[in-house]
């Protein structure tokens, strides 16, 4: 498969085209973006959440979807996924919907995230979609005030955001869940380099597709996060039917690296697993100081 791939820092090229406004202009952007972000969770969280039963699960919907067949082509392929199922609908006319293209972002004045992540046994599937793994209680974020606990973590490829309309080689999505239902999901970018040793160890122990779960006896999330905190944030949605548009996302400003060899073992299981971009609409990207 021919794919363009990002730069391994997409900092520098932020800090070559963010424009310098003036600080009265970002506090208006934000107060705009975050109340209208917020409203629009507050309608999702009591329909769509309830329909992919997050509560009750640890195997968040990200990478399921629910019992109706869907892939990423052909007739049940992404450009069809809003008429698979009503419950679908809203892939086709969401306004708030992902991945986007990161190009652009707002400099702003935020509360700072903050990650604890704890090392745990981990079970892994392979969902048909992905590989997954399921994280137990005790790993959480808080984002804006509000804690979030880790429920899993899962894999794409090619990336699903892009920077400037290019791709990275692969991306990692931790879900995380609020007591409310509502989801924040951090994105890792993953470039071609040098092999990384907790994917590996997630390569060599995964399941294949109908197997029973594998279990690693101690994994730590925080090993398949890069050095540099940077990241960008916007309001979106599930990139896996239903698309519910209740996800707070947080894209890392730097990735990490994989080796080809580990890029080329994912893909003989899944050749492409990346929804396309979606339409930005009246959002904003905004890029945390």
């Amino acid at each position: 498969m021919h794919r363009k791939r990002r730069s391994h820092n997409i900092r520098q090229g932020l800090l070559r085209r963010v424009p310098s406004l003036p600080r009265a202009l970002f506090v208006g952007l934000v107060m705009v973006i975050l109340v209208g972000a917020l409203n629009a969770c507050q309608q999702d969280v009591q329909g769509p959440t309830d329909q992919m039963g997050v509560g009750s699960t640890q195997h968040a919907p990200e990478a399921e979807g629910g019992q109706v067949h869907w892939t990423y082509d052909g007739e049940t392929g992404a450009e069809r996924w809003g008429d698979l199922d009503p419950s679908f609908e809203v892939c086709a006319h969401g306004t708030q919907q992902s991945p986007v293209d990161l190009a652009s972002p707002i400099p702003v004045s935020l509360d700072a995230l903050d990650i604890q992540w704890q090392p745990a046994k981990a079970d892994m599937v392979d969902n048909g979609h992905t590989i997954q793994v399921n994280v137990p209680e005790g790993s959480w974020i808080t984002l804006d005030g509000r804690r979030f606990s880790l429920l899993q973590f899962h894999f794409h490829l090619p990336s699903e955001h892009t920077y400037e309309g290019i791709r990275s080689a692969m991306e990692v999505h931790f879900v995380h869940q609020a007591a409310e239902g509502d989801l924040a999901v951090i994105g890792v970018f993953m470039d071609v380099g040098e092999i990384h040793p907790a994917v590996e160890s997630i390569w060599d122990a995964a399941p294949g597709f109908g197997e029973p779960s594998a279990t690693l006896p101690e994994l730590d999330p925080s090993a398949l996060l890069p050095e540099d905190p940077g990241y960008l944030r916007y309001a979106g949605s599930l990139t896996t039917p239903p698309c519910a548009e209740v996800v707070s996302w947080v894209l890392m400003t730097h990735a990490i690296t994989v080796s080809r060899a580990q890029v080329d073992a994912f893909e003989a299981r899944y050749p492409m697993n990346a929804r396309p971009v979606q339409r930005l609409n009246r959002r904003f990207v905004l890029w945390p100081q």
